[in-house]
């Protein structure tokens, strides 16, 4: 499908011609229009913005971002000017990273990178981390908004997590043995999460594989449900990707096929997917799901979701909670916590590893007896009781990030028990108050986006935030912010993923905000952004979607599918109106 989908992004972009769209749909086998149309569908209603996060619905005055292929000597002038400034302002870090290139290899390297950009986009060299700042070999200081990934709740090496691994690096870190810290962490994680043991991995792309496993030890079962758009780490056993006909498929070079297929992977939200759930159950032995996507932010489907939960209690499915990102920063007790919904199994691994390679798993007792074989006493003749699933690692519980863990949960509980008030049951003042900085933040730059008509949003769940960049998500415009608020002192992340820490100031997210609205000018300016008459766009693609209906259907027939159309067109427009009137009343979780 990769020619049909080069058609369609020259469709929406207006670079192919009416007539030669027409006739290349007209000879289009009967599926292949279909999946066109689909596509072509989604995009139409993504124009009225599925978001709440204060964008405009309205097309006057539509901007677009330019393309790589539209780039103009104007343009390219520009780039080649802040090519130069760059060049003086971070030279140490550019030399460092050409030298790396040759015995390093980095896999996050060429992500996003673009021929057009490739001067500016050289990793920085960073000498210090500290507090809400970095600070790289030249010199210059930025406030990160990268967070290391979701890692740094606290900012960088706060004192409490820097004492705790310099008293343990001065007792030794034996690795195969047990350390005092192991009983501490073990019980507090648990009281703090609500699971009721746990183990540490050595990554959290390794807790979700073992998650998986421990689901097919305890069901007998092969296949896990994913949801797409949800990011679960690197294992084979959990990437795969949906083709237009629900099929999955392995998703890239290296990656086999038939790991891909003991997965099925469904539309996050949509009710739809619960009748293949049922249908199913008899083969899925887990439903695995980021609560909220770390991708997509925006889509936070509770009670869809309460309803996985029904599910999977009736029909012997386990739910695996991946709270990767949002387990101890939504709340001390994560989105389960929240929503109220308790997976049998969770995943952990960046807030609580205080930035030691870590990764944890807990659960329900009857669960996490499937690694160990369950509790027994040493003084009597009892012994394990369930039938083992094989796990091991060297650094599973690596002394160093054991005393780093339990400096976090001791602040956790320390912050959590001097809380004046509590806001609910769920979420300490320490966290709300974050949370709502956040939202407070991001409102503020939507608002900025709409009045400047740029398509962008940014889409947000607690003190992570994402940009979207609505008409070219991978493209310069967006590596041009990224690097533009870098110049101006604001560092981001290569993913997207963007967060704010108990370590910003109310100065710092001033500045933040001043710098990427600063940067968003810069490129009105430089005519990054074009007024774009999308009038003729819809009308090709609808002329497309109403000729199915012309080939598929009577009149009569064609005259229900489109009432039909405008039914679920007008029941999306009043959930996202709920959705507004809910931010609105200044809820924010």
């Amino acid at each position: 499908m990769i020619a049909i989908d080069n058609i369609l992004e020259k469709i929406v972009s207006k670079k192919i011609e009416k007539k030669e769209a027409l006739k290349f749909f007209e000879e289009l086998p009967e599926n292949e229009k279909s999946y066109l149309v689909s596509k072509l569908k989604a995009h139409l209603s993504s124009k009225v913005n599925p978001f709440d996060n204060n964008v405009s619905d309205k097309k006057e005055k539509v901007l677009k971002a330019v393309t790589e292929l539209q780039l103009n000597e104007e343009h390219k002038n520009f780039i080649d000017q802040i090519a130069q400034k760059l060049e003086k302002l971070a030279p140490k870090s550019k030399e460092n990273a050409s030298e790396c290139q040759t015995y390093f290899v980095d896999q996050r390297r060429t992500g996003g990178l673009k021929k057009a950009l490739k001067c500016l986009q050289f990793q920085l060299t960073y000498s210090k981390g500290d507090g809400a700042y970095l600070y790289d070999i030249d010199g210059n200081k930025y406030i990160d908004i990268a967070g290391d990934n979701g890692v740094n709740l606290f900012g960088h090496q706060p004192s409490f997590i820097k004492e705790a691994i310099t008293k343990r690096l001065e007792k030794g870190y034996p690795l195969v043995g047990y350390t005092e810290e192991l009983a501490q962490v073990t019980k507090l994680f648990s009281e703090l999460t609500g699971h009721e043991r746990v183990l540490f991995t050595q990554s959290g792309t390794e807790a979700v594989m073992w998650a998986v496993r421990i689901a097919r030890a305890a069901t007998q079962k092969k296949k896990i449900v994913i949801f797409e758009g949800a990011y679960h780490g690197l294992s084979d056993a959990v990437l795969a990707a949906k083709d237009q006909f629900g099929n999955s498929i392995a998703m890239g070079l290296g990656m086999v096929q038939e790991f891909a297929e003991e997965l099925i992977v469904l539309d996050y939200g949509n009710m739809e997917a619960l009748n293949i759930i049922e249908d199913r159950a008899h083969e899925i032995a887990g439903i695995l799901v980021e609560p909220v996507q770390s991708r997509n932010p925006s889509n936070q489907p509770i009670e869809f979701l309460k309803e996985v939960r029904k599910l999977t209690l009736e029909k012997n499915i386990l739910l695996i909670m991946d709270e990767m990102i949002t387990g101890f920063r939504a709340s001390s007790g994560g989105v389960q916590e929240l929503w109220k919904i308790k997976g049998d199994l969770a995943t952990y691994g960046k807030v609580p590893a205080g930035g030691t390679p870590s990764g944890m798993i807990a659960g329900f007792t009857k669960y996490m007896n499937y690694v160990d074989g369950g509790a027994f006493d040493y003084d009597d003749d009892s012994m394990p009781s369930v039938k083992k699933t094989l796990m091991a690692g060297t650094h599973t519980r690596n002394p160093i990030k054991l005393a780093a863990t339990l400096a976090i949960l001791l602040e956790f509980k320390k912050r959590n028990s001097t809380s004046e008030n509590k806001i609910d049951e769920s979420n300490s003042d320490f966290l709300h108050e974050l949370n709502e900085k956040t939202r407070h933040m991001c409102e503020e730059l939507n608002s900025f986006f709409k009045t400047k008509n740029v398509p962008l949003i940014i889409e947000y769940f607690s003190s992570l935030f994402r940009f979207k960049f609505l008409d070219d998500p991978n493209g310069v415009v967006r590596e041009l912010v990224f690097i533009l608020m870098r110049m101006n002192g604001v560092e981001t992340s290569p993913s997207g993923n963007c967060f704010l820490t108990l370590a910003h100031s109310e100065k710092d997210i001033k500045s933040i905000i001043r710098i990427i609205k600063k940067s968003i000018d810069t490129l009105l300016k430089q005519n990054f952004f074009y007024v774009d008459d999308s009038s003729q766009e819809d009308k090709l693609e609808e002329e497309i979607i109403l000729k199915t209906f012309d080939n598929q259907f009577d009149d009569k027939e064609q005259e229900e599918e489109l009432q039909k159309y405008d039914q679920i067109e007008k029941l999306r427009e009043l959930i996202i109106a709920d959705l507004n009137n809910f931010q609105e009343k200044g809820v924010t979780i």
